[in-house]
């Protein structure tokens, strides 16, 4: 297994540099470490109990990832959320999503264990949402958000398209999550979820295609109010 610009390829076990990342990197999509906070190597060793080296590959690969910004002499800082980057990464993303879904449709509609194994998944998922938006718990719900689309990138059973989709969420989880700050963006979210699964689960992939397209672009329409509330996340 491999670690190219913080993607994981393969099966094999984690490293303990791999490992240091994704939680450093939760840490960071989470905003449990605040866009522009300054952070030192020695907060990521007592944190994750681990000596320098894994921590310094960790660091290395969220850089590339632009997600961590190393300031010569003086540590480090979580790199402040660029609107351009969301929403170069949001096109990608809505770029690949949106062929996946349309293929898993189509499959779906001729394969009626695939369709039953949607039905269940997708069930499932959707209550675990709605369960998140009722609680108001915005980190459960970007998790069971994310486990959402992940159906549907493993009914499509490609893992390069799914290992470099999760990065392309990297940037735009941290306004996701600030999005979820709103309760009611939750219940709506849940709604649009709905949507797609009637549309895959009724063999509908142009129907599929516009729910997930509406679905994902939506962000941006919200970006500028989510911006004006939290101005000091976000950079040039």
């Amino acid at each position: 297994m491999a670690l190219i610009a913080g993607v994981t390829y393969g099966v094999a076990k984690k490293t303990l540099g791999e490992q240091a990342y994704e939680a450093i990197r939760e840490e960071i999509l989470s905003l449990r470490l605040h866009p522009g906070q300054t952070v030192y190597e020695s907060d990521f060793t007592r944190m994750l109990n681990m000596s320098r080296t894994p921590i310094r590959e960790a660091v290395r690969a969220l850089a590339m990832e632009r997600l961590i910004e190393v300031l010569p002499q003086r540590g480090m800082k979580v790199a402040l959320i660029s609107e351009k980057q969301v929403e170069e990464t949001r096109f990608v993303r809505e770029s690949l999503e949106l062929a996946v879904i349309r293929r898993v449709t189509e499959e779906a509609a001729h394969d009626e264990g695939m369709r039953a194994r949607l039905e269940q998944e997708l069930a499932h998922s959707l209550r675990e949402q709605q369960a998140a938006a009722d609680a108001g718990d915005a980190m459960r719900f970007m998790q069971a958000d994310d486990a959402f689309h992940q159906i549907f990138l493993q009914a499509f059973e490609n893992e390069t398209l799914s290992a470099i989709v999760a990065q392309m969420r990297g940037h735009l989880n941290r306004v996701r999550m600030l999005s979820l700050f709103e309760p009611e963006r939750m219940k709506r979210l849940v709604g649009e979820h709905e949507q797609v699964a009637r549309a895959v689960l009724a063999g509908r992939p142009e129907q599929a295609v516009d729910a997930m397209h509406h679905h994902l672009s939506k962000l941006m329409d919200d970006l500028p109010r989510i911006k004006a509330h939290h101005a000091a996340f976000f950079g040039p």
